[in-house]
């Protein structure tokens, strides 16, 4: 048997337990380092994807002030057959990062953006047709859209400041 002294094998065990929990506190820290940045990313392209439909849908109330069928056949040519919000859709997984309740804020507000071009893809429907009922048709359609469309521009101010916040 190897006659080790007492002082050297505390002193290796005190070692070794310091190192150890100095690596603990190292990956800790990486760890929210790397947390931190992934939801700054996140809220950051969120908060890019949102200024832009924001500003877009500003632009669809503006032509849709008037309560004709089709200013300028602007809905002649407005299916809303794209999607309008792929950074959301790619982040999807991404979202839990996020602060609670923000992720729950960010659903409502895409699903209400959802809605939205669910009544322009009415609306241009309506444009197709010739007829009375369908102006009137239009018209209740177009009033349902303006308030969706002002909610939507206000929440995305509120979305906007808090994303930008993190």
């Amino acid at each position: 048997m190897i006659d080790i002294p007492w002082s050297q094998i505390a002193g290796a065990v005190a070692g070794g337990a310091v190192g150890g929990f100095s690596g603990f506190i190292a990956s800790s820290v990486q760890q929210r380092s790397m947390l931190r940045r992934a939801r700054r990313n996140v809220a950051s392209a969120l908060a890019g994807e949102l200024e832009a439909l924001r500003i877009s849908l500003m632009r669809l109330n503006t032509v849709e002030a008037d309560t004709s069928m089709a200013v300028d056949g602007f809905y002649r040519h407005f299916r809303a057959e794209r999607d309008y919000s792929p950074i959301f859709r790619s982040l999807g997984s991404s979202i839990g990062l996020l602060d609670s309740p923000l992720p729950r804020d960010l659903a409502h507000w895409y699903t209400g953006l959802a809605v939205t071009l669910e009544r322009a893809r009415e609306m241009y429907g309506l444009t197709s047709r010739n007829d009375e009922r369908a102006e009137k048709d239009w018209q209740v359609v177009a009033q349902l859209q303006r308030e969706g469309v002002r909610e939507l521009v206000r929440d995305a101010d509120d979305l906007i400041g808090r994303l930008t916040l993190l």
